[in-house]
């Protein structure tokens, strides 16, 4: 071929092309928030039938799998602290797969709540807990829930730092293939937290859970505490936005832009309480979205109040809270003490 040209001949055809795609997926997310809105309007008259198609959206096993028997479990006892015992805990949440955490049990007899307390991104229990020393921008998170009394499991999921800890994995690769079958990493660790809890409430210690976490952690307390009525109290920070802002393959399903977002995945609390957090310094996470979303969400609670969810808007990072009293209001709502 004797044709030439420069490669910046070209440069204003792949922009075009570019400029396209982005109309078109515009155009399509403007379509299936319109489709959204319509599909939402009965979501609090029937929360189980939209709960069962949040289920099929994230995918197997949150259904066509129902395992009735508890889940077998090893315990291996790590420390006496004051107040408390510490235990490593592994559930055996689907044939041939262990989910690990940490486990704080309170000294004492009598019931008591117990919270899941979720780390988030590149984190661990053992981080969070301070078993490292600084427990970073968690601000001792663990510590100030159990400093209530309250028994805490701190779960694993896939998020750890794959350098510092080395063992590799690819979370987004994970995911890509757990989808091809039908399923996904968040089905799958969700299913695996349903499954601690079944463990929990089937022992004599436990009354009401709770739930707390940060950024991923917030993410998983969200949805957890949608799917799952036995959560009767969570506090999701540094997570809440609009999926449209936060694109990541791993918060995306097929066609979810049509039927939830974060403001209708909140819906499926109520009315069980739910506290947000964001932080208005947050870098990853734009607060201003979060905010967005959640004048969404009041708009849909129009008919049921709002008294069952708020949101806290601090000055912060992307970090959990430092002011404690969302941990002493969820507490209140596990143990049904006035705060």
């Amino acid at each position: 071929m004797q044709y030439r040209e420069q490669k910046q001949d070209t440069k204003e055809f792949k922009q075009t092309y570019i400029d396209g795609i982005n109309r078109l997926i515009r155009a399509r997310q403007q379509d299936a928030e319109q489709k959204r809105s319509a599909y939402v309007k009965d979501i609090f008259a029937d929360p189980d039938a939209y709960r069962a198609d949040f289920r099929k959206m994230l995918g197997w096993p949150l259904v066509e799998h129902n395992d009735t028997a508890l889940p077998a479990v090893k315990k291996t006892k790590l420390a006496d602290e004051q107040g408390y015992c510490i235990y490593r805990m592994q559930f055996e949440i689907l044939e041939g797969l262990e989910l690990t955490g940490l486990y704080f049990e309170m000294n004492g007899e009598g019931k008591r709540p117990l919270v899941l307390v979720q780390h988030g991104g590149l984190g661990t229990p053992e981080a969070i807990s301070g078993v490292y020393g600084d427990t970073t921008n968690y601000n001792c998170m663990l510590e100030r829930v159990i400093a209530h009394g309250v028994h805490a499991f701190a779960p694993q999921l896939l998020l750890w730092n794959n350098e510092k800890y080395e063992v590799s994995f690819d979370r987004v690769s994970i995911d890509s293939r757990l989808k091809r079958v039908g399923s996904s990493i968040t089905a799958v660790e969700l299913y695996g937290m349903m499954r601690i809890l079944d463990y929990f409430e089937a022992q004599d210690r436990f009354s009401d859970f709770g739930m707390v976490g940060l950024s991923y952690g917030g993410f998983y307390t969200l949805f957890l505490s949608a799917l799952d009525v036995r959560i009767k109290s969570a506090i999701s920070c540094s997570f809440f936005n609009t999926r449209d802002q936060i694109t990541w393959s791993d918060w995306t399903w097929f066609r979810s832009a049509e039927q939830f977002d974060d403001a209708e995945v909140a819906c499926l609390v109520y009315p069980r309480k739910l506290c947000i957090e964001i932080g208005t310094k947050d870098k990853f996470f734009d607060y201003q979205y979060g905010v967005k979303s959640f004048e969404k969400l009041t708009a849909l609670c129009e008919n049921v109040g709002t008294d069952w969810v708020k949101l806290i808007q601090f000055e912060g990072i992307h970090e959990f809270c430092r002011d404690d009293q969302p941990i002493r209001e969820l507490i209140g709502h596990l143990t049904g003490e006035t705060v």
